[in-house]
């Protein structure tokens, strides 16, 4: 307990409790468990002067308490002398209270102030949910960078500080080469043997980081050492002039610990031409057979639901009512089978999943409704007259994926027997000897703005829980759970056995099929947002034909026969 005459005095000094339960609130992250206690003051008697001090609550750091500074040292007009007692107290906690005279800085000291930056650049904030302080965006914070991005980024570097505080890393460290990699090694090990932790940073389970967890790992490792290496007039810290664990140095350990990859092998294995028709078809089929119950009755969603999505109630005894029960929610006609229309523009138009499934139904909703379009992936459809003759188009305007923009022109048509609707734009083809019946012929964003709207909606997929979430699609995790169910391990699609296992699959055999066309690479470059690097892998796996035609064009005989033609005319 502090005397009355010392609480008198820390008081004339800046001192009192509300100022140290928020200094205590502010630093909680920095000071831990191990470093809490109290300030206190102690009395010179030979010199009559005050002095800070900080006694430590655990009883197991000896002396336990700890010199600061001296209560007259001088210091701004804006501070008082407390502020400077605080401010020493986490110096001297970044030191981890050494009493050298000159101390290196350890580098966790600069693993925090990074991870504060981050936060600041996603537009992150802590909120409490339950007993947990939970990482979240605040919408109102326009990031300066992807938000999931430096969420993750903050999760690895927390446990990366732990590391180095353990290890007493000091910031010179970073900087020295084989000496460093040693240490980035053992990080690797620690966590590669480690169990996969849940949100409160507890271990859960038996199974271990996957290869692709630990490369986000270093990733983000590697982007705070940029920063310390990077200058001050650059928006760096400028503490080091480079570190060694570069991109290679990565990739080098990682296929050290788990070897060469080897699942893109399999994939073109299991891709063929007929394969890629056979998915494709799938989807078409179904699409064209609700697009055409829908032109059947007028549009009339009751009588839709009723021949697609009820069943008779039974009663107690067993027996049939006659009453027809409709599946909910109401105007729904479609509901989980929305992953035959999303899965058919994957693979017609090899778009990401987001790209499709998060789209806005036209540039006026994306304006208004998106969000971040700086630093997160975002896309819209617009609509594009046609020319001679021709229908009118939609190009699907993709922003920021993968931190590029492009726009890929959708044509693909819908044909029913019925006229569509009222208000459904068509082109209609009469009978002729090719076709007994007239054809309504319909653009497939068409099919999907009218099928999945019955109301105004900014999303081109809106969730089916139209109440709750306005103006929202579905969640990324929820629909990829519904295709795994859906078409990849049902029964009567079993898309698995088509070496199909996840939604990427279908952008990959869009590529692999192009491909096999003999298109121009820059143009599925184009069309996918892939990389150069990248196409060229599905390039060389897939058109063997088109290389061994490249290889005909040195073909020996060939050359021997012009040879030899050429000496006769020369005798």
């Amino acid at each position: 307990m502090k005397s009355k005459e010392k609480e008198q005095i820390m008081k004339e000094y800046g001192w009192s409790e509300t100022i140290e339960n928020q200094f205590f609130t502010f630093a909680n992250q920095i000071i831990g468990d191990k470093f809490k206690g109290r300030f206190t003051i102690k009395k010179n008697n030979q010199t009559n002067t005050w002095f800070w001090y900080y006694r430590f609550s655990s009883t197991t750091i000896q002396p336990r308490t700890k010199y600061l500074c001296s209560c007259d040292e001088p210091t701004s007009s804006n501070k008082s002398s407390f502020d400077n007692a605080t401010q020493k107290l986490l110096e001297k906690i970044n030191h981890n209270f050494s009493n050298k005279d000159v101390i290196e800085p350890l580098l966790s000291k600069y693993i925090t102030e990074y991870i504060e930056l981050s936060i600041q650049w996603g537009g992150l904030e802590y909120r409490k949910k339950g007993k947990l302080n939970v990482l979240i965006q605040n919408e109102e914070i326009t990031p300066k960078k992807n938000s999931s991005t430096m969420k993750r980024r903050v999760k690895v570097l927390q446990e990366f500080k732990e590391f180095c505080d353990k290890k007493k890393l000091k910031t010179i460290q970073a900087s020295k080469g084989e000496e460093f990699r040693v240490v980035m090694k053992e990080y690797l090990n620690l966590l590669k043997d480690r169990n996969k932790k849940i949100r409160d940073g507890s271990i859960v389970s038996d199974k271990h980081l996957s290869r692709a967890t630990l490369k986000l790992h270093f990733q983000s490792i590697r982007m705070f050492l940029n920063w310390l290496a990077t200058p001050k007039s650059e928006e760096g810290r400028g503490l080091i002039k480079q570190h060694t664990i570069t991109a290679s140095y990565q990739n080098f350990l990682l296929k050290e610990e788990f070897g060469e990859i080897v699942i893109k092998q399999r994939f073109f294995e299991e891709f063929s031409k007929k394969n890629y028709e056979k998915v494709l078809e799938d989807s078409l089929k179904y699409i064209r057979g609700v697009w055409n119950i829908y032109c059947k009755y007028g549009g009339d969603r009751e009588k839709i639901r009723e021949e697609r999505l009820s069943y008779n109630e039974k009663l107690k005894d067993g027996t049939l009512s006659g009453k027809k029960h409709k599946n909910q929610p109401k105007e729904m006609i479609v509901m989980s089978d929305v992953v035959f229309f999303v899965s058919f523009i994957q693979l017609a138009y090899g778009t990401r999943i987001t790209e499709i499934l998060q789209s806005f139904r036209n540039y006026d909703m994306w304006k208004e409704y998106a969000k971040n379009t700086n630093t997160q992936v975002s896309s819209y459809f617009s609509r594009v007259q046609g020319e001679g003759g021709e229908m009118d188009y939609y190009k699907l305007f993709i922003n920021n994926s993968k931190k590029k923009n492009r726009n890929i022109p959708i044509t693909d048509l819908i044909y029913s027997w019925e006229e569509p609707p009222k208000g459904v734009p068509f082109r209609k083809k009469e009978k002729n000897e090719e076709h007994r019946y007239d054809i309504y012929e319909t653009n497939i964003i068409d099919v999907i703005f009218e099928l999945f709207h019955p109301r105004e909606h900014a999303k081109t997929f809106p969730s089916p829980n139209l109440q709750e979430k306005p103006n929202k699609g579905y969640s990324n995790n929820w629909y990829m759970n519904l295709f795994k169910e859906r078409l990849v391990l049902s029964e009567d699609f079993n898309w698995k056995k088509y070496g199909i296992n996840s939604t990427h699959n279908l952008r990959a055999y869009f590529v692999s099929y192009m491909f096999l066309q003999d298109v121009h690479i820059e143009d599925v470059i184009e069309i996918t947002g892939q990389s150069y690097s990248t196409a060229i892998k599905f390039y060389r796996w897939i058109n063997d034909d088109v290389m061994k035609e490249t290889l005909s064009h040195r073909d020996l005989r060939t050359i021997l026969k012009k040879n030899k033609i050429t000496n006769q005319k020369s005798n």
